[in-house]
């Protein structure tokens, strides 16, 4: 039945939604969007028999989650200037990730390929157009001022990608609506990936992730205040905002060391063989994929283990939470990474580029490593470096 309504939806959505906040015509509105109300219907039809002896809930379908409470300023990453309620952010992008998770439950693994972007490895659905829709719907409700980026609304390129970040930054650092801006309330951007990971979410592996970044530009330089990635099978919600920590289903993730299995209390000069470490697989370039058949080849022998979940957002979220070491790969969109950028840091990990330095919301190839141990910050990341650098991985 879900597969039934999105279709004809999409059939008869003869124009594309668009936002006052957010408009780019040589980008945005060239794909098909579902109405939203459609869209709404079907979640709430999918939902209602949960709530069927609760008449407060007949209208708005209660979360199976808790909701994030931030706590006081505790974090030891760098401080934002945003004065905007970022607790009234982080709640407003968790129901979005969880309404269009929901709604990615419905369809995983029983939907098929509407078309691909750059190659037959670039697969879109009409469940990342369907959540992308409930994602701006819901965020453009609270915030109707700012300005809102999704993936499925940009033409596939790194030069694309970087254009539409490019100008949603431009129009975002403008006044707001009416020319006249709020005395004292800075603009954010919002960066969204419907479903990061969807050639997983086809084939009904529980690999994929809503992904919802939020960008202050109040300081100098834009700054990822905000993020969310949820993943709606595992039901984790990994939620940080700058300054305020990192959750995970509301519980907080300390930026404390790791137990090791020995008792060893000094630095360790090499933790690089002690790694289980993630190898991105960034499908768009032959010569991206060229490079990340050499890191495998190059770190098959130096690591405990690698995996490639092909999911740049889940993947940093178990970084934050340490379940994985590290995670590297290239030619990455803001999108991909924007919500676990401020989401690693704030788990006590670092999000640096391939020369080492801080990465920043416009960086494409990136090294994130998870808390490291006393003693031990940028050890992993150095090694990691310099292991790939030999073997010629960093170029493409």
């Amino acid at each position: 039945m879900a597969l039934q309504i999105l279709a004809a939806a999409l059939l008869a959505s003869s124009s594309p939604i668009t936002t006052a906040a957010f408009h780019m015509p040589s980008l945005i509105g060239t794909k098909h969007h579902l109405p939203s109300q459609i869209i709404r219907r079907e979640l709430m039809a999918s939902t209602s028999s949960s709530h069927d002896d609760d008449p407060s809930t007949s209208t708005s379908p209660a979360p199976s989650f808790q909701y994030t409470q931030l706590q006081d300023n505790t974090s030891s990453s760098s401080q934002i200037s945003c004065n905007r309620d970022l607790q009234h952010v982080l709640t407003t992008i968790e129901t979005a990730a969880y309404q269009a998770g929901q709604l990615a439950l419905q369809t995983a693994g029983k939907i098929a390929i509407k078309s691909t972007k750059a190659n037959i490895r670039d697969l879109v659905t009409e469940s990342d157009l369907a959540c992308q829709v409930v994602i701006r719907d819901t965020i453009m409700k609270e915030f109707r001022n700012d300005v809102f980026l999704g993936e499925e609304d940009v033409e596939t390129g790194d030069l694309a990608s970087s254009e539409a970040l490019r100008m949603a930054l431009g129009v975002a650092s403008q006044s707001r609506e009416g020319g006249v801006a709020d005395e004292g309330e800075d603009r954010l951007l919002f960066v969204v990936d419907p479903i990061d990971g969807t050639t997983n979410f086809q084939a009904g592996l529980p690999m994929y992730a809503v992904s919802i970044g939020v960008v202050s530009l109040a300081g100098e330089q834009p700054q990822v205040v905000a993020g969310v990635i949820y993943n709606p099978t595992l039901g984790e919600m990994t939620s940080a905002v700058r300054g305020r920590g990192c959750y995970l289903n509301n519980r907080r993730i300390n930026p404390s060391s790791k137990d090791r299995s020995n008792t060893q209390q000094q630095p360790r000069q090499s933790i690089l063989s002690q790694s289980l470490i993630n190898v991105g697989f960034p499908v768009c370039k032959e010569s991206t994929l060229l490079a990340s058949s050499c890191a495998v080849t190059a770190l098959a022998t130096n690591v405990r283990g690698l995996r490639m979940i092909a999911s740049a957002s889940q993947t940093m979220a178990w970084v934050a939470h340490s379940k994985l070491n590290a995670y590297f790969s290239w030619d990455l969109n803001a999108w991909d990474v924007a919500a676990g950028m401020v989401i690693v840091e704030e788990s006590g990990g670092l999000v640096s580029n391939f020369d080492g330095s801080d990465a920043d919301i416009s960086s494409r190839d990136m090294i994130i490593t998870c808390c490291p141990d006393q003693g031990e910050d940028g050890l992993l990341r150095d090694e990691l470096i310099q292991v790939l650098r030999e073997s010629d991985c960093l170029r493409y």
